[in-house]
């Protein structure tokens, strides 16, 4: 820093007489504590303003950090809110209060008024990085002082983060905030996994979603990062009125700031070869394909009685049991458009015999078979939606529209037949439409082709917004990759 400041500092009138080792030892002063107020800037500022606004910044430093005492009606936050916003708004006065907190660390002879000042300096590093003139000056003094300083350690992991991932959208709110100042940087999170299994893991101030991703998928026995790549962290918000996917580099207190919010993991990608090697990899694969056969998203004929016995039996030698099922188990184990559709009694009949087939098997190697049997079907690997009405006249109603990374397939649930595949990388434009009508759900509009043949179709469907984002993660997901 004492580099920088021979570089970059204003020369006080005090110090352009000396000259050699003189001058340098007085500049080495400027990047050490200083019991008084500055009077000018420390970095050369041509404009007045932002020479006042300095000089400003270094009184309310000292005031946070206990120097100076505390404005009437001021407590400790706000004044911290006072330094971290003018960083944010005055880009140019970012290095300055960067090395305003450097230089009153530097030599405290009050070790918990430094802690203050170390404080200030591990929010900053990971919000607002320095610009890349001070950065590895800064970069070297951490380095330096972590020799012996615990927090500037802290700062070094905020740094590279926040040149990793661009630092928090946002100012940390009042109860972080605080938390933040009492040394409570590390919060218990608790994360979804399809079937409804939590799974606890510890974030902090400046955690990302990819972070926690890894790790997840680590739980899992998946270490490829390709592999990684094909899950992603849900927000939902409330019940489930707002469901997006998570950017890896998202910060995660600013996704859960909002209140009722809660995290869920999903496979959206379906490319890398399935392994069967982990109790909970596969727990959590059967759960989310069962619900979406289930949910009569993966196509299954009325008529394929065999097809949908062995599923049934499947699912019920996955259950901790051994009795044989009811009428009850039995409508449970088909998807909700066949319910009705199925003869029960052929049903039964078939089941027994495949139960009969399946003795011995466990749990887990059932959930394994049922995985296996409906990737087999149509709409596997996409994450499918119900389009009600479509601008196109001759998609049928509904529609089943599946999305996986490379295009949107609508399908006729009825036929099973392919009605039209937009690759995803065609995508112009997506617009969510307001209801047509008062009691209708919302609608996406899609631009896509080519400038010589654009086109344009408009789906309506009650989790519009959801695949609307859903949609543009996976665009920015294999823009990344590329």
């Amino acid at each position: 820093m004492q580099d920088f400041a021979l570089k970059y500092f204003r020369r006080p009138q005090t110090l352009l007489a000396q000259a050699g080792g003189d001058a340098q030892k007085a500049m080495a002063s400027l990047v050490q504590y200083s019991k008084a107020p500055i009077r000018e800037s420390l970095i050369s500022l041509s404009d007045e303003d932002l020479n006042r606004r300095a000089v400003d910044s270094f009184q309310v430093l000292m005031q946070f950090m206990g120097d100076q005492p505390k404005p009437r009606g001021k407590d400790e936050i706000e004044l911290l809110y006072e330094l971290l916003k003018l960083c944010r708004e005055k880009e140019n006065l970012r290095d300055e209060i960067y090395c305003q907190a450097v230089k009153q660390v530097t030599g405290h002879p009050r070790p918990e008024f430094c802690a203050r000042g170390w404080s200030l300096l591990s929010l900053l590093t990971g919000l607002l990085p320095p610009s890349t003139t001070l950065m590895p000056y800064v970069t070297r003094f951490l380095q330096d002082a972590g020799r012996s300083q615990e927090l500037a350690r802290t700062c070094q992991e905020h740094l590279q983060r926040t040149v990793k991932f661009g630092g928090r959208r946002r100012l940390l709110p009042p109860g972080e905030m605080k938390a933040f100042l009492q040394g409570k940087m590390a919060r218990q999170l608790l994360i979804y996994l399809p079937g409804g299994v939590g799974y606890k893991t510890n974030i902090g101030t400046f955690t990302v979603a990819a972070e926690v991703l890894e790790e997840l998928c680590g739980k899992m026995g998946i270490t490829e990062p390709e592999e990684v790549q094909e899950f992603a962290l849900f927000l939902i918000k409330g019940e489930g009125e707002l469901v997006r996917p998570l950017r890896p580099r998202e910060y995660l207190n600013d996704a859960l700031a909002a209140p009722e919010s809660s995290l869920h993991s999903r496979r959206l990608g379906w490319e890398t070869r399935l392994h069967f090697d982990n109790p909970t990899y596969i727990g959590a694969h059967y759960s989310q394909v069962q619900r979406d056969y289930l949910q009569g998203k993966l196509l299954v004929s009325a008529q394929a009685d065999a097809q949908v016995a062995r599923l049934a039996a499947l699912q019920h030698v996955s259950r901790p049991h051994g009795a044989p099922p009811s009428e009850q188990d039995l409508l449970a184990y088909l998807p909700r458009p066949l319910q009705g559709q199925v003869n029960m009694a052929t049903l039964r009949g078939l089941v027994d015999q495949e139960l009969r087939q399946l003795q011995g098997r466990s749990a887990q190697e059932a959930q394994i078979g049922f995985i296996e049997a409906a990737s087999q079907l149509p709409l596997f690997g996409y994450t499918v939606y119900v389009v009600l009405r479509a601008s196109d006249p001759t998609l049928p109603r509904p529609s089943l529209l599946g999305l996986n990374r490379q295009h949107l397939l609508l399908m006729d649930p009825s036929s099973q037949t392919p009605c039209r595949s937009i690759a995803l990388r065609d995508l112009q434009r997506l617009h969510l439409l307001s209801p047509l009508e008062e009691d209708r759900p919302p609608g996406l509009e899609l631009n896509y082709g080519s400038v010589d043949n654009p086109q344009t179709i408009w789906f309506e469907l009650p989790q519009a917004q959801e695949l609307q984002y859903t949609i543009a993660f996976l665009l920015s997901s294999s823009d990344s990759s590329a």
